[in-house]
């Protein structure tokens, strides 16, 4: 296939060439016809605006075809995914009343700013009571009154027995 620029460049040689051979042809001595008909279809290539080869623009298109592979091979090489002690685990941030933790196998306890609340813990608000939650991968989580909050074991799993939760995840 011929790109845009080859398939013009080659319409305008076939146009020159049935102009020049056409004011050939009316002139009357066959031999010098001849040679002058092969002076005129030569084509200077070295003096031609579009046959010069733009040399940045070379450098560039060979620089961009070497560094976009390497690129992506080393996007895939890099984790995708956060580990999971990143998504299982988060900290109490803010307690407004009455906030409990509850692990699994204990009695609840009132909740304190920078407890941690892990896999197979709940908190719990009361009412007209509210707390924040933030994960280490700086997602934050908010509950509001009469809420039960848990997070579940494995990728992130998040239960909710009642209330609500606003939950903020940022880009990366």
């Amino acid at each position: 296939m011929l790109s845009t620029r080859a398939t013009c460049l080659f319409r305008q040689t076939t146009e020159q060439l049935t102009t020049e051979a056409s004011s050939v042809t009316d002139q009357r001595d066959p031999a010098s016809n001849l040679a002058t008909a092969k002076k005129k279809l030569r084509k200077d290539f070295t003096r031609a605006k579009a046959h010069t080869i733009n040399a940045a623009m070379n450098i560039r298109c060979r620089f961009i075809l070497f560094v976009a592979p390497v690129a992506l091979a080393l996007a895939s090489w890099l984790p995708n995914e956060a580990p999971a002690a990143e998504l299982e685990e988060a900290q109490v941030t803010q307690v407004v009343q009455d906030v409990k933790v509850v692990p699994s196998n204990a009695a609840p306890r009132p909740a304190a700013v920078k407890d941690t609340v892990r896999p197979g813990t709940a908190v719990q608000t009361g009412t007209q009571s509210r707390s924040e939650l933030t994960f280490k991968d700086k997602t934050i989580t908010r509950l509001g009154e009469k809420t039960i909050f848990s997070v579940g074991q494995g990728a992130r799993t998040i239960e909710l027995g009642s209330g609500q939760f606003l939950l903020y995840v940022p880009k990366n």
